[in-house]
């Protein structure tokens, strides 16, 4: 993008306007066959949803999602992205599938009514300790690892372990959209671009991702969102750097009151007398007597 500041593919507005268009689902479907590990037909018929989840009463928190669809046999998805590791995420993440999940059975159905309900996770952190960048969670007993029921699954994408991913091995599709999502500068992009092997609808998502720049006020709103992002990144990680020198602060001063405490001690077994001890330690005569 010929912008002097270069905006990132995962911005909200950005990421919805790649993969949110009623006009060109292509980059949609094929994001989703990568992740799903799903033939592309498979998601030849799929609709863009509202992706407000409406509370049952005043009382319920309401979720608004990223990217919500439907596909021809019902199954909905929710699409996911973090770029910061918020507390609670996988809580967060099962909240969201539980919601999903209850919201597509209306009050006069039965159970057996239910449909799949699939969230996927494109983070940009470690969330696991796994190596895969790509994981996938379903519902199975814990010793004959039999599946409870297939309603259940939630994908996780760590663009942060893209790196340690072998090409020749690994789903090469599902890393050429990882390497488009953690775009972090133009160089990157031209580099992207000057490959040959890229899948068409990958070109399509950079056609669309380069147009951005010809809409002033998308790439404006985009621009914003991403300096409020580096801005919340920038506070956590003063407020992470100040946290760790006063923790590191309070333990020297523990270590020093226990090593005083420790000198006190052996001066009473010495028989010194406590004001001697005071003195030499620092420590209260309170301190000294409940030693």
């Amino acid at each position: 993008m010929s912008k002097d500041v270069f905006i990132a593919p995962h911005i909200d507005v950005v990421f919805k306007s790649i993969f949110g268009n009623e006009k060109e689902k292509g980059p949609l479907m094929s994001l989703l066959s990568s992740i799903m590990e799903l033939p592309l037909e498979s998601f030849e018929e799929l609709e863009l949803l509202n992706t407000e989840l409406i509370p049952e009463n005043v009382e319920q928190k309401s979720s608004r999602l990223d990217l919500r669809i439907r596909l021809k046999d019902k199954t909905e998805i929710d699409v996911e992205i973090q770029v910061i590791n918020q507390v609670a995420y996988k809580e967060r993440i099962l909240y969201y599938w539980a919601k999903l999940y209850s919201g597509n059975l209306k009050k006069s159905e039965t159970y057996d009514k239910l449909k799949k309900c699939v969230v996927i996770n494109i983070v940009y952190f470690e969330l696991f300790k796994m190596t895969r960048m790509h994981t996938k969670f379903q519902l199975f007993e814990t010793k004959e690892n039999e599946l409870l029921t297939d309603h259940l699954e939630i994908h996780f994408l760590e663009l942060s372990k893209l790196n340690a991913y072998n090409r020749t091995i690994e789903n090469e599709v599902l890393i050429d959209w990882a390497e488009f999502l953690s775009l972090k500068k133009e160089g990157d992009l031209m580099a992207l671009k000057d490959r040959t092997d890229l899948p068409e609808h990958l070109l399509k998502a950079i056609e669309k991702y380069e147009s951005i720049k010809d809409d002033p006020d998308l790439y404006y709103e985009a621009l914003n969102l991403q300096m409020g992002i580096m801005d919340q990144i920038q506070r956590l990680d003063d407020a992470t750097n100040l946290g760790l020198k006063m923790g590191m602060e309070q333990g020297i001063k523990e270590g020093r009151e226990d090593a005083q405490k420790q000198i006190a001690k052996n001066l009473k077994n010495l028989g010194i007398d406590y004001k001697t001890i005071q003195e030499a330690t620092g420590l209260d005569l309170e301190t000294i007597e409940k030693l």
